[in-house]
């Protein structure tokens, strides 16, 4: 019955990404202004979570930010539903929905580097990170389709799951596959032929794993370390993902190494540097994030 309900999902969305793209934001934004506004989904959140990340801001300041949160999250969801849904390479690269910075220096900092480890985020829209090959130039991302793995945290409803995975790298014909985060751990040790690994890094760590503590955005953060950890255990490269949106319908992704050899760090310093950099990308575009996230669970009470 799951995998019936995922297929018409799936179907649903295929007939929506028909419609042109300017479509879906427009209906976005209607949803938008409905989660904001009316449905008001998890607005509590989103206020406490800025509340604590912006004490210098004031309630006008922060009252903007939460606007350009929900108008982005509703741009996201039209994108998403319109990139997993297109299903044409070629209507895709016309979209020119991202691009890349600095693709050329990245290829010499991974030159003789055995694999990396791409630390992404929250920021941009983290739904279309499975186009990779089609916004860059062909043949410049220095591995193939084949060698690139997403790790993921697995979704609550087994629907969703099956529907955002069949969507999220449909681009990459040749995709290498996704590893659940508990399990990366092995499967990099079994398959140290793949290259790429993308590992979705900000989130808050699962319950009793070991985590290290940051000083994120003013506030005492726990940190998931995993996919640190696996760089340093296999001396990997260890690149953090920043992803600027540059206007409506149009995002950049750029590189920066944090280290060519992890082993030479430890996790600690590693994820240290990690938010570092993403706390000046959030601080640059403040609305560019998801606030919705229940990110500090270990400081407040999301339900008051």
């Amino acid at each position: 019955m799951k995998k019936i309900c995922a297929h018409i999902v799936t179907g649903c969305m295929r007939l929506l990404a028909l419609l042109p793209l300017e479509v879906h934001y427009a209906l976005g934004a209607c949803l938008a202004w409905l989660m904001r506004c009316v449905v008001r989904y998890r607005r509590k959140v989103v206020e406490t979570n800025l509340l604590h990340s912006f004490p210098d801001k004031g309630p006008e300041e922060r009252n903007d930010i939460l606007k350009g949160f929900y108008r982005h999250f509703g741009e996201i969801i039209a994108e998403a539903v319109w990139f997993g849904g297109t299903r044409s390479k070629e209507r895709l690269r016309r979209r020119h929905l991202c691009e890349f910075a600095g693709l050329d220096e990245h290829r010499k900092d991974l030159e003789g580097t055995k694999g990396v480890m791409y630390l992404t985020s929250h920021c941009g829209n983290w739904e279309i990170f499975g186009g990779w090959f089609q916004y860059a130039p062909e043949g410049a991302l220095p591995y193939r389709e084949d060698e690139v793995i997403a790790v993921y945290k697995r979704l609550s409803s087994d629907v969703w799951e099956d529907v955002m995975a069949g969507n999220r790298f449909w681009p990459m014909a040749g995709f290498g596959g996704y590893v659940e985060s508990r399990s990366v751990l092995r499967f990099t040790l079994e398959h140290r032929d793949r290259k790429a690994f993308l590992f979705n890094t900000d989130q808050y760590p699962y319950k009793g794993a070991q985590g290290h503590e940051v000083d994120f955005l003013h506030q005492r953060t726990l940190a998931m370390t995993g996919g640190a950890a696996i760089a340093c255990k296999m001396g990997l490269a260890a690149v953090y993902v920043g992803f600027e949106n540059i206007s409506k319908g149009h995002y950049r992704m750029r590189f920066t190494t944090i280290a060519r050899d992890a082993s030479q760090l430890s996790p600690g310093e590693i994820m240290d540097r990690y938010y570092a950099l993403l706390q000046k990308d959030i601080e640059a575009q403040p609305w560019n994030y998801l606030w919705s996230h229940k990110r500090w669970k270990n400081l407040y009470d999301y339900k008051r």
